[in-house]
């Protein structure tokens, strides 16, 4: 049976300002303009020196020009600087686009004394307007001036664009007798779908690890968090997940094959769901965060696409909004999207839990007692639905919202 994060009882809208100082990094944030509101749009996150550095991007086509940037950056396995702007993604702009962005690149490795390739570019905000550069570098002389220890909070501010709260958590371990820390900061709260991040997320640890071992630990780490989360079913053109290893903590340098790189993985995998589960607790107008759990399947690719069909279904969704148990639209979904795909199904075979109610056994329902019991149960801000397909051994979760008129306002007015 897979380990399964906590989901809390904590209040959606809900952040947490860790204590975030990593040895080995700095950061700031300053207004630069991007932004219509006048606050904070631009984070600078600084190693001391050129550190080892991992990164998973967004799988759509219509990659953002600082994806394209920082994921040919990141393969030389070194970098220096994280530059990320909120109010404005850089996406579908073309060669305008790359070349402010590189430009960016240029300002921020004048500032610092390093090589533009160790720069890695990051935007978000609104598709198809291209960076303005001149505004950027601007204030990136006076940000590397004024870089602190303690100032990953603020850069975490100035990455939001429709968050209703920071994002953040951090996680300790031991390695070779060494206690390594783990800090992470994300944005997020719409365009939120697996096949990969769908947001921004920078982790920074004092551990000592290469770059292949990082990009062993980011895997797993993405695979048991961001890449089973969803708000809305739209993946975005700008998902990023970086992580660097400053080395301060002065344990030895682990390699891909080192044993004790499976602390590293629990550390930075615990801070990444962490995270993740903020992103879908901050969905944009949700009411609700859920963690939809198809088990006893066939096959994992049949629990895993009946569990994001489940997540993504309008009907479903809305039904989480109203607090109604209609274990009907849940069996319904699950029995195309099986079709769909050519697995087998038998709703003979279904049992569906909403928290610990049993809202239907074999395909039928179990009558008023456990609708009453899945209604109280709806109506907290977080639970789980558990779907036995009763076909096999196995599984896969997904942690989505419900859909609210909340949603359709903030996606409505976006670019006013």
């Amino acid at each position: 049976m897979q380990e399964l994060p906590e989901l809390g009882d904590a209040p959606l809208k809900q952040g947490n300002e860790v204590n975030q100082e990593v040895a080995g990094f700095k950061a700031a944030a300053a207004p630069c303009g991007l932004r219509k509101d006048g606050r904070a749009d631009l984070a600078l996150i600084v190693a001391d020196a050129p550190v080892a550095v991992a990164g998973v991007f967004t799988t759509n086509k219509l990659a953002a020009a600082p994806v394209q940037v920082c994921r040919q950056n990141v393969k030389a396995g070194k970098a220096r600087a994280i530059l990320a702007n909120s109010g404005g993604a850089n996406a579908a702009t073309g060669e305008p686009g790359l070349t402010a962005c590189r430009s960016t690149c240029e300002a921020v490795a004048r500032a610092l004394g390093c090589s533009t390739q160790e720069v890695l570019p990051c935007s978000t905000g609104v598709i198809g307007q291209v960076l303005d550069d001149a505004k950027v570098n601007a204030v990136v002389p006076a940000m590397a001036a004024g870089l602190k220890a303690m100032g990953l909070a603020e850069a975490a501010g100035a990455i939001m664009t429709t968050d209703a709260f920071k994002k953040m958590a951090r996680r300790q371990a031991t390695i070779d007798g060494k206690t390594i820390n783990v800090v992470g900061m994300a944005k997020g709260a719409g365009m939120i779908r697996p096949d990969m991040a769908t947001m921004l997320c920078f982790v920074l640890t004092d551990a000592a690890a290469g770059p292949e071992a990082l990009a062993k630990v980011l895997s797993e780490a993405v695979e048991q968090s961001f890449n089973r989360i969803s708000v809305d079913g739209d993946t975005s053109t700008n998902d990023t997940v970086l992580l660097m290893a400053s080395g301060k903590a002065g344990n030895p340098e682990m390699a891909a094959d080192d044993p004790e790189l499976a602390w590293l993985t629990g550390a930075v995998t615990a801070v990444c769901q962490d995270l993740s589960t903020m992103v879908v607790a901050d969905g944009e107008g949700a009411g609700h965060l859920v963690r939809v759990r198809v088990c006893s399947a066939a096959s994992a690719a049949q629990a895993r696409q009946v569990a994001y069909a489940i997540a993504h279904s309008p009907l479903v969704k809305t039904a989480l909004t109203g607090g109604d148990p209609n274990w009907g639209r849940i069996l319904s979904t699950a029995g195309a999207e099986s079709a769909r795909r050519g697995h087998p199904f038998d709703e003979k075979k279904c049992d569906l839990y909403i928290g610990s109610a049993v809202i239907a056994k074999g395909g039928l329902a179990t009558g008023a007692a456990e609708e009453a019991k899945a209604v109280k149960v709806m109506a907290r801000p977080r639970y789980e639905i558990r779907l036995e397909l009763g076909l096999g051994t196995e599984e896969h979760w997904v942690l989505t919202t419900d859909l609210t008129k909340a949603y359709i306002d903030i996606n409505a007015d976006y670019r006013s």
